[in-house]
């Protein structure tokens, strides 16, 4: 990087040495007694020393900032106003870094520029201190270099914060990593990790680093560090200060920093990106099943029609009694149940068609529930409503959302165990907006077994059926996909042991 940015400013002198003698001239008025032709010349020295401080060339710095104080070179100009026409040069070369560089590049190179301009301005302190010192004969002589170091010390602080805004304001986590530890990091990097930048300086990186990819990020390092691999980009899980973990892209390369090999990285979060790819997957995945149980279903039904036809005949026909009645009412008792399920499966193969019509929603709750009234009796559960007073109407597919709803509720009254002593559904109802949409959310919670952490990802998926008795897993999963065909959201919160609770998002008007 030192080299073709060297490489970049020695090509260019002559029309970088203008922009800053012009940049000078005109925010100084206190360079308006030099030529032109003398300004160029002192810009061109500075140049030429900025050039040698990227190089890291101390004795060549030492060389040339000796030969530029001398008293003629800079006309009596004090040491903040040598210092400005250095710091000048940085708000011409930092603009053409960023149009040049990207990535890990662009920090290195930021830094680089950066240090060089620091070099030299904490180098041209020191010589002028000690060239004041040399020619001191009473006490003032003794006060100037020491107001002047002052004043240097505050240029340079706020020359500082100029290099720092760059850095801070990046949208990527920008850090070093030095022997396993931190000893960099952005504002970015900090909020990523959600610690202060003191907690971070010196923390080892890899209690940054999700449990399971530790081993593969520290072996890349290693090998970095090595000089076995150049730079690079990977895909990893960070792991923040209260131990939650996200989807995180690593770009990174070996640098020196302060004289000792280090790792520079630039790390962007990538949630939405991996959600957005596993919606995409999911959809695949759905297309995939639809088409398959279509199929099946096709393939099964007419057989089982002829089957059910041929049973009521036989019932209708025959004189049974006893057993042999009964077993043929059995029988034709689960040829409707497997009608009904391959009518789930064709349904929920089928693309959601929606028939919107303005609904009160007080009314399609009391319809659900009534639907459901039965199951509630027979195990005994209490359905407890919080419906708010200033609820809008919504404009859905009526018949739909009260699938969803009955759905729902279905759900939670099979999740309650009939044998406990707390056998309670509550009903919440309520306006609210959500991600700038005027909605309404429906909360449905029971006091039921709750959802393993591990199912948590799993409960909309088809056929997921773990824990239930009966049916064929595509109730909530066509309950996702009414709620996403009207841009509507579902949230779960559950806890093993203390019930789960279905949030329904639903907008109150028609959305793309």
């Amino acid at each position: 990087m030192t080299k073709n940015l060297l490489d970049y400013l020695k090509r260019n002198k002559a029309f970088l040495v203008k922009k800053w003698a012009a940049k000078v001239k005109e925010d100084n008025h206190l360079y308006d007694t030099l030529l032109n032709s003398n300004l160029r010349n002192l810009a061109s020295k500075v140049f030429d020393g900025i050039c040698y401080a990227i190089e890291n060339n101390d004795s060549e710095v030492n060389k040339y900032i000796q030969h530029l104080i001398r008293p003629h070179k800079f006309q009596g100009f004090s040491l903040t106003d040598t210092q400005k026409l250095f710091n000048e040069f940085r708000y011409i070369l930092l603009p053409i870094i960023l149009k040049k560089c990207n990535g890990s590049r662009l920090s290195e190179a930021i830094i680089r520029a950066n240090r060089a301009i620091d070099s030299i301005i904490f180098h041209l302190g020191d010589c002028f201190q000690e060239s004041y010192e040399h020619q001191k004969d009473t006490k003032s002589h003794v006060s100037g270099p020491e107001i002047e170091v002052q004043k240097r010390t505050r240029e340079l602080e706020e020359s500082r914060k100029n290099y720092h805004i760059l850095l801070e304001e990046m949208s990527d986590g920008c850090f070093v990593n030095q022997e396993g530890r931190i000893v960099f990091a952005n504002k970015t990097f900090c909020e990523m990790h959600g610690y202060k930048l003191e907690e971070l300086i010196g923390k080892p990186c890899v209690e940054l680093i999700a449990e399971e990819y530790r081993e593969m990020v520290i072996e890349r390092s290693r090998k970095q560090i090595r000089g076995e691999i150049p730079a690079e980009r990977y895909v990893y899980y960070r792991r923040d200060k209260y131990g939650r973990c996200f989807p995180t892209e690593n770009k990174v390369k070996r640098i020196e920093y302060n004289g000792k090999p280090a790792i520079l990285g630039l790390c962007s979060d990538i949630t939405e990106r991996v959600q957005m790819e596993e919606r995409l997957r999911q959809k695949d995945r759905l297309a995939l099943i639809g088409k398959l149980t279509t199929s099946i279903a096709h393939e099964i039904k007419n057989p089982l029609s002829a089957i059910k036809v041929n049973i009521q005949l036989l019932l209708d026909n025959l004189k049974l009694q006893g057993n042999d009645l009964r077993r043929l009412q059995i029988a034709n008792e689960q040829v409707c149940h497997l009608e009904n399920i391959m009518s789930q499966i064709l349904n929920f193969a089928k693309p959601i068609k929606l028939n919107y019509t303005i609904t009160n929603v007080i009314e399609l709750i009391d319809h659900a529930v009534e639907i459901i009234e039965e199951k509630l009796k027979e195990k005994d559960i209490s359905l407890v409503k919080k419906i708010s007073t200033n609820l809008p109407v919504i404009m859905v597919d009526k018949e739909k959302m009260i699938e969803v709803i009955v759905n729902v509720l279905t759900n939670a009254i099979e999740a309650i165990d009939k044998n406990s002593d707390y056998k309670r559904i509550e009903f919440e109802a309520k306006a609210e907006m959500f991600e700038s949409r005027r909605c309404v959310r429906l909360s449905i919670a029971d006091s039921g077994i709750g959802i393993d952490l591990e199912d948590k990802d799993k409960i909309f998926d088809p056929f997921f059926t773990k824990g239930k008795k009966g049916g064929v897993g595509l109730g909530l999963s066509l309950v996702k996909k009414i709620i996403d065909a009207h841009h509507g959201q579902i949230q779960v919160r559950s806890e093993k042991g203390h019930g789960t609770c279905f949030d329904l998002i639903i907008p109150t008007q028609i959305s793309q």
